[in-house]
């Protein structure tokens, strides 16, 4: 017995001497800095808004330019700084297993179809949620190794780097949003939102989706709280609209945040901060030598796996990525095409005017599905015009082109076959698609 209670004992002494090593890097020592960092920064200047977070609760803030104008900055100051949500995208996923070394592992794979280009060029964040799922945050690698550099340089190391629109309050069941320059961030859950353009006297057609989206999956919010509103914003017309209840708060937003930590941290694996790994390797070296065991067995297997699944989706995820960039060439990180593509069109429509489910957007939306459904069909071109959608395809034969046919159908669309013909590679088909009145029932 007494050689057990030695054992334990040498075993739960790193777990204390880990806690002790965080206490003296100064994860609870000195002030907290909170930087909101602006869009395309710090390629592009803009202002930047801090607040500094002191041990009795005083907490100055204000606006700088460049990071060195802030005041009061030391070597102790711990920095937390929220990223643009327009270079981030936050998704969700569910994975079989809660190993934090397997789910690293799997993450690029199980969010592939919703990828373009390599996942090697993007970094993968995750959260896990009360009911299993991960909330995922996925961002360019060379825009976070940007936002770390450009800190570095100021002689900032941060903590955390959050998508600014967790930054906005959790108001019980209900969404809160935030006008900020020209965009609405808006954040539905604890770890999750999107950002969509501006509009003050009618909501956005992305934010009308996605409540409709969310009553259809019976996730609908109880209301929305709408922060800092701009002037001429009508509450009223808002619940009309969007069928909710519309309160507002004219409180600036993230300087008035509860929340101890970020809802979702961007440093993690290789960007972890460096005093935190220092502190727990001594921990972690068991786990690693586990991993290694663990992956000299399966990631031959793994490997065949994913690599088939890869060059099953190589030739769609090209074409995709091609008719994005020529349709959108100012768009500089391209992450899920659909979303994107979603987003900008939603802006346009805007901009000129109310949507209806003619409309390109919602067409778009209504015909994803099938396309991502449908591994054998290649969409080759598309058009719009007199609130009907033409696509032109490749599919394999005659059969698959039927049913592709039949699933546009079941989606309450109007198909049109205009041309089918057949070539050594298959048939070349052009499709003409409307919405009927029972779409999106």
């Amino acid at each position: 017995m007494a050689k057990r209670q030695v054992s334990l004992a040498n075993r739960v002494r790193p777990f204390g001497q880990m806690l002790q090593r965080l206490r003296q890097a100064g994860l609870r020592q000195g002030n907290t800095l909170e930087l909101l960092l602006p869009r395309g920064w710090p390629e592009s200047h803009g202002i930047i808004h801090w607040r500094l977070r002191g041990g009795a609760g005083v907490a100055p803030h204000g606006q700088v330019t460049e990071l060195n104008q802030i005041p009061g900055v030391g070597a102790m100051t711990r920095v937390h700084a929220w990223t643009p949500p327009s270079e981030t995208l936050l998704t969700r996923v569910t994975l079989p297993t809660r190993s934090r070394a397997k789910i690293q592992q799997a993450l690029p794979y199980a969010l592939e179809d919703q990828l373009i280009g390599e996942p090697d060029h993007l970094h993968f964040a995750y959260r896990i949620l009360d009911d299993a799922s991960l909330a995922v945050a996925i961002t360019a690698r060379a825009r976070l190794q940007a936002w770390i550099s450009r800190l570095a340089d100021a002689g900032l190391r941060p903590i955390s780097l959050c998508p600014a629109e967790l930054a906005l309050p959790l108001i019980g069941g209900s969404w809160s949003t935030a006008f900020h320059e020209d965009e609405i961030w808006v954040r539905t859950g604890p770890a999750s939102g999107f950002v969509c353009a501006a509009g003050a006297g009618t909501p956005p057609s992305m934010l009308e989706t996605a409540v409709r989206e969310a009553r259809e999956k019976q996730v609908a919010p109880q209301g929305l709280t709408v922060m800092q509103p701009p002037s001429g914003f009508d509450p009223n017309a808002w619940a009309t609209q969007l069928d909710l209840p519309v309160q507002t708060q004219k409180q600036e937003f993230w300087t008035n945040r509860h929340e101890s930590t970020p809802a979702l941290n961007l440093l993690q694996g290789a960007y972890a901060p460096s005093s935190q790994i220092q502190a727990m390797a001594p921990a972690l070296r068991p786990a690693a030598i586990m991993l290694a065991v663990w992956l000299v067995g399966s990631l031959g297997f793994n490997l065949w796996e994913w690599w088939q699944l890869k060059k099953t989706h190589e030739n769609l995820r090209q074409e995709m990525t091609s008719l994005f960039k020529r349709t959108f060439p100012d768009a500089q990180v391209v992450v899920d095409p659909a979303l994107q593509m979603q987003r900008l069109i939603g802006d346009m429509q805007d901009k000129g005017g109310k949507s209806s489910g003619a409309d390109m957007l919602p067409l778009l939306g209504n015909i994803a599905p099938v396309i991502q459904a449908s591994p054998q069909l290649k969409l080759r071109g598309m058009q719009y015009g007199e609130t009907r959608l033409t696509l032109d395809i490749t599919l394999p034969d005659f059969q698959t082109m039927e049913t592709v046919k039949n699933a546009f159908t079941a989606r309450g669309m109007q198909v049109e076959v205009i041309g089918a013909n057949s070539t050594p590679g298959g048939i070349e088909g052009r499709l003409r698609l409307g919405q009927t009145s029972k779409a999106g029932t």
